[in-house]
């Protein structure tokens, strides 16, 4: 069981989700989204929201990158951040989430991904900051990147071996990407 964040941003009138690349390991290469297993005592919000802060290791929602580490009290205020964010889109758009397809395995996966409207941030200075860290303080290398709506349509019928298959197995997901394009292309 296991859940993840797909965010979202309008910019420049175009609707924008966000993905992250890591460098090595199984992941390496694919766009994934931000999430991993429930933690004890979580649902599927809770995990999401929590792997989100983790897996940017507290950069995106930090204004001074320098500062961002995972202590306890930085993932916490940013936990409350996130879940706000969680409930403003969720409240206006409930179904905005697409679960796993059950695939072979037993027991199926039972994976939940969310589709959430975070700010649009520049993401090159983070980029920066995973590359040229020479001191070991972050978990894992990664990149952050901004896919338009059109491209990732395009990658979900055309060429979705580009996705994490944990993203490519989303039932739904481009009925729903297309939903929230033309949601949001008024703003």
């Amino acid at each position: 069981m296991g859940a993840g964040v797909i965010p979202l941003s309008v910019k420049n009138g175009q609707v924008q989700f966000l993905f992250q690349h890591t460098f090595s390991g199984r992941k390496a290469g694919y766009f994934i989204d931000f999430g991993g297993g429930l933690g004890k005592n979580e649902g599927y919000r809770e995990t999401a929201i929590r792997e989100f802060v983790e897996e940017t290791e507290t950069m995106y929602l930090t204004d001074e990158l320098q500062l961002a580490c995972l202590s306890d009290e930085l993932v916490t205020r940013q936990i409350i951040d996130v879940e706000k964010m969680f409930e403003r889109t969720l409240s206006e758009h409930p179904h905005w989430w697409c679960q796993r397809k059950p695939g072979k395995s037993v027991p199926p996966k039972d994976w939940r991904t969310y589709f959430i409207e975070f700010p649009f941030r520049d993401i090159s200075l983070m980029n920066h900051e995973w590359k040229s860290s020479t001191t070991g303080r972050f978990k894992k290398r990664r990149e952050l990147v901004w896919v338009s709506a059109d491209d990732l349509l395009d990658i979900y019928a055309s060429t979705p071996d580009k996705l994490w298959k944990r993203v490519r197995q989303l039932e739904n997901a481009a009925t729903l990407i297309r939903e929230i394009k033309i949601t949001l292309r008024h703003i």
